[in-house]
């Protein structure tokens, strides 16, 4: 069953994209443009502010991602479905993506280790710093941080490896150059974390696009992504009342 739905996966690779290109470009367009904006020093410096109003707005910008994807896909009669991947009938079927969510994410987070320790031996930020602006200060925060990092996983799985990774598949008709265009966008579009954030989180995209392909859904990475974005946030939170940061 899983080798079924890896190969409908590769075989939409042959066919028309999935939405309109235009609207590939009007999706694409303002996920730069805020990505520059978030890397000026003077957001950086209100980063560490009004976390609160921070968080709505990024809550409300990850929806309307995910309503363009919707608009987008609907112009070409192209189902949910198909972004969203393999059904899941059986619990064991929920189980199994479970597990394979934990593994990834227990992987993943050594890798971004490994890639801190490299971007500090070569003398560059780690992106945690940058990351430790944002995390929530008290429970109200925290309350709103979870919300955002539900949101993130659901929204920007969606976007970056359901909408882009098929949409670049289909133009390159290769799932490697799917990943890696989806993955590179994914990276840039973190520029609030400045130039060492978007290496990570561009490898980063790029095992979460192994994950998706290797499952054959976009579940697993849905949790996985807020996993990862809940404990960072919970952990940043505790390090910077130790005054770690």
């Amino acid at each position: 069953m899983r080798e079924q739905n890896t190969t409908q996966i590769g075989e939409h690779t042959t066919s028309h994209a999935i939405a309109p290109w235009w609207h590939t470009v009007l999706l694409i367009a303002p996920l730069l443009a805020f990505s520059l904006l978030g890397s000026l020093k003077p957001a950086h410096q209100a980063l560490s502010q009004h976390h609160i109003r921070q968080y709505l707005v990024t809550l409300a910008w990850e929806w309307i991602l995910a309503a363009l994807v919707l608009w987008g896909i609907r112009m070409r009669g192209t189902p949910l479905r198909q972004l969203l991947g393999a059904r899941r009938s059986t619990l064991r079927d929920w189980r199994d993506d479970i597990i394979f969510a934990a593994g990834f994410w227990i992987a993943s987070v050594m890798i971004l280790m490994a890639i801190g320790i490299l971007l500090k031996l070569a003398h560059l930020p780690t992106p945690q710093k940058a990351l430790a602006q944002l995390a929530p200060q008290n429970a109200l925060e925290l309350l709103l941080w979870i919300l955002l990092s539900i949101s993130a996983g659901i929204c920007e799985e969606l976007t970056f490896r359901g909408y882009l990774l098929q949409q670049f598949s289909r133009a390159g008709r290769s799932l490697w150059f799917g990943a890696i265009v989806s993955s590179l966008l994914f990276g840039i579009a973190h520029g609030y974390e400045g130039a060492s954030g978007m290496i990570a989180i561009t490898i980063f995209g790029v095992l979460f696009c192994l994950l998706t392909i290797t499952r054959g859904s976009l579940r697993p990475g849905i949790m996985a992504h807020a996993w990862h974005d809940i404990f960072s946030g919970i952990a940043l939170m505790l390090l910077k009342h130790a005054h770690a940061f």
